[in-house]
């Protein structure tokens, strides 16, 4: 079993060199079509609809038969049929009706939260495939730089102008370049693997290598107060305060009584009665406790909701924070790189001995390190920036 997944990943991932490359935008609309979970989750919330609706209908149709031995037998047999159809008041009037519906938006609040959440997990191996794009963009200049490098010490080396350890250096250089590029290679293969799994096994293609710039809002709390009303979780919270108080009315009306109308017929020997019957049933013994609990109900699904608001405030104010910092971080370093790239000088320099290998080589570890360090607060600032931008999905 593991081989044949294995293998299918792996002609997914051979299938995706071919595809166009896909923006985010495109990417999470193909994963929201192919999810399995998603999938699921959607016949489950369809089916939590069509379950809300079955008790909004009218209690079953009674008919009734009677027939009864008269003794002495000269007084006949009797026979009554009767047919009555008792009303809910809050059936009729729409409360029970009202209650379903609330329940609906509640079990779809419920499904945008799975949904967001597949996403917003989309988002995140999506940035990490453009990281390693770019990655493994720069560890192949810097094995080009190594190999011109490497080519051009071995003629020196076998026309005796420098020693072995020289020639090694650059040897030993080139052979951990080269290891990062494979295990980068590897590690971007895997996230691949783990999209085309989002994507329901449907192959995915990201070739981007740069990031879209983080825009954040000047304001947090005035962007927070137009974005709470989209989070899933803050709209599941609110819509179960609606459902509780449709809930409360629906058990206030418990109080009303319960009608029966219907038709009777009672037939004996040379008689025949009929006629229209109404009853009606009194809930004295348990509609009082019923509105007790729903207004309890009310109360705790309208706490609940200020503590979603406040939670949802609380965790956003942090990922704000934090994609500012990094944001910032990664300008820095990213303006630093600019203003400091000697990668063009540094072979000339070498060439021209006015650097021995061990300083280029030296020279050039820190450029790369530090392009792979800003590569890293880039990707942690998108990811950061993600989950706060999640309730948008």
């Amino acid at each position: 079993m593991k081989t044949k997944v294995i293998l299918i990943m792996a002609f997914a991932l051979a299938q995706s060199v071919s595809l166009p490359a896909q923006t985010v935008e495109a990417l999470l609309k193909q994963v929201e079509q192919n999810n399995p979970s998603l999938h699921t989750a959607r016949k489950s919330a369809d089916a939590a609809k069509a379950s809300n609706h079955t008790d909004n209908t009218l209690d079953p149709l009674e008919v009734g038969y009677n027939r009864l031995w008269g003794k002495p037998s000269l007084i006949g047999n009797r026979h009554d049929v009767s047919v009555a159809q008792p009303f809910e008041i809050p059936t009729i009037i729409g409360t029970k009706g009202k209650v379903a519906r609330n329940m609906d938006v509640v079990v779809e609040d419920d499904y945008l939260q799975s949904r967001q959440s597949i996403l917003l997990e989309a988002k995140m191996l999506y940035i990490d495939v453009v990281y390693y794009n770019a990655l493994l963009k720069s560890l192949e200049q810097r094995q080009a730089q190594t190999a011109t490098l490497l080519s051009m010490q071995k003629h020196l080396l076998e026309a005796g102008e420098i020693n072995i350890l020289d020639y090694n250096n650059v040897v030993l250089s080139l052979s951990s370049t080269e290891t990062s590029l494979t295990q980068a290679s590897a590690e971007r293969d895997a996230v691949i693997a783990q999209l085309i799994n989002l994507n329901g096994g449907n192959p995915v293609a990201v070739s981007d290598t740069v990031f879209v710039p983080i825009v954040l809002p000047s304001d947090f709390d005035t962007w927070f107060s137009q974005a709470a009303a989209s989070a899933p979780s803050v709209a599941m919270a609110r819509d179960g305060v609606t459902l509780s108080r449709s809930r409360l009315s629906l058990a206030r009306q418990s109080w009303l009584p319960t009608l029966s109308v219907g038709y009777m017929s009672e037939k004996t020997l040379g008689e025949q009665f009929q006629g229209v019957t109404v009853g009606m049933s009194l809930p004295l013994w348990s509609a009082g406790k019923k509105v007790k609990e729903a207004k309890a109900e009310t109360l705790a699904a309208e706490s609940a909701h200020t503590a979603s608001v406040e939670s949802l405030r609380g965790v956003l104010s942090s990922e704000y924070a934090l994609t500012k910092g990094l944001v910032k971080a990664a300008d820095k370093c990213r303006s630093v790189l600019v203003s400091t790239d000697n990668t063009s000088y540094l072979m000339k320099a070498c060439q021209s001995g006015e650097l021995s290998t061990l300083e280029y080589l030296i020279s050039l570890g820190s450029y790369y390190e530090a392009k792979e360090k800003a590569l890293a607060a880039e990707r942690d600032a998108q990811k950061a920036n993600a989950r706060l931008t999640s309730i948008f999905l």
